[in-house]
């Protein structure tokens, strides 16, 4: 009997009822992203859970920092405000988080932070299209019209206004989908990177993309059947407010909203300070620093997506 009889969504999110085809449909794309079996240049291999048996010895979860690396350690290396400048430009937000800042009077009030991917939205749209309409004007704006989301009556824009100058609902970077996450670690056993547990693999200007090569490559050496972890999906994992500071220089309280997903598994989150504070999000220093742009904070937030070693039958 297969491991996985239906891929979950992420999050195990319930936007569509009980019952719709839609969580079929969610679960062939998902599916439809795997090979039956990848095997492995080193031993191993990477399989679709859904075709095979498995026992699982262990769940690994895959950490990277949320802020470009490429922006940070390679094209801004001694300028850091120049690297936070632009990385507010979603294009270069790469890392498989994205997020959008709302300022007023010149100081950040918020900032929205999402690892949804558009894979999920337009699976969804295609099913439950006045489903994502309202969930747009829940998230963004009441304001957001049928049309605003499928142009002429046609399918899903993912680049519609609400998602790039208007809001931010899911990724818009071209390299932030959830079919260029699963290659990207289904292809990891076959980079002959991992030569031992230390071994970094050259060339890459993420951080997303050496760390799942080398944890899977890793396991894959061992002999390992290798897979994502339900539920398939990318997440915030966490954030570090250490050093963060108040103006009145005390620590800083929870001013996280989680919209959607958990703790540990977040797929939106918004930071903003409540009103009654006295202050908003640019008034909060960091090291000393207020805050001017979102990707200060984002160097404080954890990525990750999940995967599972064990050993396959069938």
């Amino acid at each position: 009997m297969p491991f996985i009889t239906r891929f979950d969504t992420p999050g195990s999110l319930r936007d569509a009822p009980e019952g719709s085809p839609f969580y079929g449909r969610w679960h062939r794309y998902v599916a439809g992203l795997i090979a039956r079996i990848t095997p492995g240049s080193g031993g191993g291999e990477f399989f679709d859970p859904s075709e095979s048996d498995f026992t699982a010895a262990a769940t690994r979860t895959l950490v990277w920092m949320g802020f470009p690396r490429d922006l940070m350690v390679t094209r801004h290396r001694d300028d850091r405000d120049r690297a936070f400048a632009d990385g507010e430009d979603r294009s270069l937000q790469e890392e498989y988080l994205e997020w959008r800042v709302t300022k007023k009077r010149g100081k950040v009030t918020k900032v929205v932070f999402v690892t949804e991917t558009p894979d999920y939205w337009i699976e969804l749209a295609a099913e439950h299209p006045d489903r994502v309409l309202q969930l747009y004007r829940e998230l963004v704006s009441p304001a957001v019209a049928r049309g605003d989301l499928f142009p002429s009556g046609g399918p899903y824009d993912p680049f519609n206004q609400w998602n790039t100058t208007k809001g931010i609902v899911h990724y818009v970077q071209r390299i932030n989908t959830l079919s260029a996450a699963v290659g990207l670690a289904q292809g990891s056993v076959n980079t002959g990177s991992a030569r031992d547990n230390f071994d970094i693999p050259p060339g890459d200007q993420t951080s997303a993309d050496p760390r799942v090569q080398l944890d899977i490559g890793t396991l894959s050496r061992k002999g390992l059947s290798l897979t994502l972890a339900e539920p398939v999906g990318l997440y915030i994992a966490g954030w570090d407010e250490t050093g963060w500071a108040k103006p009145d220089g005390s620590p800083v309280g929870n001013y996280w909203t989680i919209r959607r997903g958990a703790p540990g598994a977040t797929l939106r989150v918004e930071y903003a300070v409540p009103s009654g504070e006295g202050f908003v999000v640019g008034d909060i220093r960091i090291g000393g620093r207020p805050i001017r742009t979102g990707g200060e904070i984002a160097e404080h937030l954890t990525v990750m997506i999940r995967g599972a070693a064990g050993s396959r039958r069938g």
